[in-house]
């Protein structure tokens, strides 16, 4: 599924950590050992990049290929030129076509459903109700437009395609809004059960092979706890079944991720706090058949034998012998986080859920330097003019029985990462045998096998590769840099890069490109 969200502009402060680990049970910093690596970078594209070119957006289409769109400053007569390429799954342009997109026009998201590529704009980012959306087949055929009138001025925060119906998600009123127009039928409805107080967002998931669509909400109950919701609905807005999470008292659940709404059954997994607190004290798991919850499970972090073990091995050790002296008195150890939960993932009979732990990182001096150019409004440090940015700490995978039970968990150290906009950073790949994390930070792909709470190969530092033999990189935008699940095992590594070749003849000297490189896990 793919989020509506444009791909912002990444800022990314902080020293590169140089340690290399080896295979063990945890990451050891201080081991600097060169191990074997097990990535490869087969296929790469470069765009060069020009006086007059904007930005680039990159939407995949699974293993038919990826979509870049390169915004320009060309101009014609009623607008400014986007030119689009698809490139195939080896990354040689299969077409390229250019559209004008009228001035004034902000743009606001995309998806790729069956019926093609979207791209959505807008007069501004805030209260839309005029709205363009244009669509093209992968054969790069006549680009089809469609004007889009919603019912309520909206905030916009989500925009999904399911089958030919698109979804808008978002804000009217500071209450939350789900609206769907049917490309057939263009005239918009509004989603029952979702305009409420005290309720937001949390996220909007896609089932491409039911075309159903369920919207996971965060609502608080009259006894003023804090829960989560799950609205699901066909692509034609039929409400198929609603459920709100019964949870404990003195335990709000902060945000949750589903699976789809399969024969019945469907799973929701997350973290939870203490009643009102914005930091999580551990990670929960329901299940709900046929709409009823059946079970709901929570986890301390201090019950995840590895969730402290991206610390240095001497912190490490104090945390869990303070967890072993809790014990001992009959007592939990308590730990407040910022978890960003990403995914929940089906294998075999297990779910896996990823989330990266984060804080906000302030300067004592401020710096009004930064902007944020996320099409959505995402949380960011504007309210405080000191702030500088998200700092990750590492990333959890934990592995549930269908039963809820906790089977296993493992880390991934990812301190080296201060980002302005809060996003998600790792990657995974779920395989028979194996789970491979990656990121990718200044030019360079850190990657992690493990098997359940094992290590199969410790973390890894491979540089992006480039073009030619004899290029160096001169500079790196960090502005733009990113790595992003592909199809089957397959990712891409983007970004910009400055480029210097002294050597190679019929190369250029300087270059600025925006480059794909595709990654693949051996």
């Amino acid at each position: 599924m793919n989020r509506a969200t444009y791909i912002t502009v990444l800022l990314i402060l902080g020293l590169q950590t140089l340690a290399l680990g080896q295979k063990k049970k945890k990451d050891a910093v201080q081991d600097t050992t060169e191990q074997e690596s097990f990535i490869v970078q087969p296929k790469r594209i470069e765009f060069e990049i020009g006086n007059k070119d904007e930005d680039f957006i990159v939407i995949s289409a699974q293993e038919k290929g990826l979509l870049v769109v390169k915004q320009t400053t060309n101009r014609t007569e009623t607008g400014f030129v986007w030119e689009m390429y698809l490139v195939d799954s080896a990354l040689s342009v299969v077409w390229n076509r250019a559209l004008s997109i009228n001035y004034g026009s902000v743009f606001l998201g995309y998806d790729y459903s069956d019926h093609g590529f979207f791209l959505l704009f807008g007069k501004s980012q805030y209260k839309l109700d005029d709205m363009t959306v244009y669509q093209m087949g992968l054969a790069g055929e006549e680009i089809l437009s469609y004007k889009v009138n919603l019912a309520l001025p909206l905030e916009l925060s989500h925009f999904e395609v399911v089958a030919n119906s698109l979804i808008f998600g978002g804000y009217s009123n500071m209450r939350p809004v789900i609206t769907v127009i049917d490309l057939d039928d263009p005239k918009p409805k509004v989603m029952p059960g979702i305009y409420n107080n005290n309720s937001s967002i949390i996220d909007v998931r896609t089932d491409k092979k039911t075309n159903n669509f369920t919207v996971v909400m965060s609502e608080q109950t009259q006894s003023k706890q804090v829960t989560v919701s799950l609205k699901t609905f066909t692509e034609k807005g039929e409400i198929v079944h609603t459920e709100t999470l019964d949870t404990e008292y003195e335990k709000s659940l902060v945000d949750g991720v589903s699976t789809s709404f399969d024969n019945g059954t469907q799973y929701v997994a997350g973290t939870y706090s203490k009643r009102k607190s914005e930091y999580s004290r551990g990670l929960y798991l329901a299940k709900l058949n046929l709409g009823k919850q059946e079970f709901i499970n929570y986890y301390d972090y201090a019950e995840l034998g590895n969730f402290f073990s991206y610390m240095r091995a001497k912190r490490e050790k104090r945390v869990k012998e303070k967890i072993e002296r809790k014990k001992v008195k009959g007592q939990k150890a308590k730990f407040n986080y910022r978890l960003l939960i990403n995914d929940i993932i089906q294998k075999d009979d297990e779910y896996v859920l990823i989330g990266e732990a984060y804080y906000p990182k302030y300067s004592s001096y401020g710096n009004n330097n930064f902007y944020n150019q996320n099409g959505f409004g995402a949380s960011n440090g504007f309210a405080n003019p000191n702030f500088i940015g998200y700092k990750y700490t590492h990333a959890v995978v934990v592995g549930f029985s269908k039963k809820g039970e906790l089977l296993w968990d493992n880390s991934f150290e990812i301190n080296d990462l201060l980002s302005y906009s809060l996003k998600e950073n790792v990657q995974i790949s779920v395989e028979d045998e194996r789970i491979v994390l990656l990121y990718v930070y200044e030019n360079v792909i850190r990657s992690k096998i493990i098997q359940n709470d094992e290590i199969l190969e410790g973390k890894s530092f491979d540089p992006i590769e480039l073009h030619f033999k004899s290029d160096e990189i001169r500079e790196n935008d960090k502005e733009m840099e990113g790595l992003e699940k592909w199809y089957e095992g397959n990712f891409y590594a983007y970004g910009i890069q400055h480029i210097k070749n002294l050597k190679d003849k019929d190369v250029k000297l300087n270059r600025r490109v925006f480059y794909i490189n595709k990654v693949q896990y051996q």
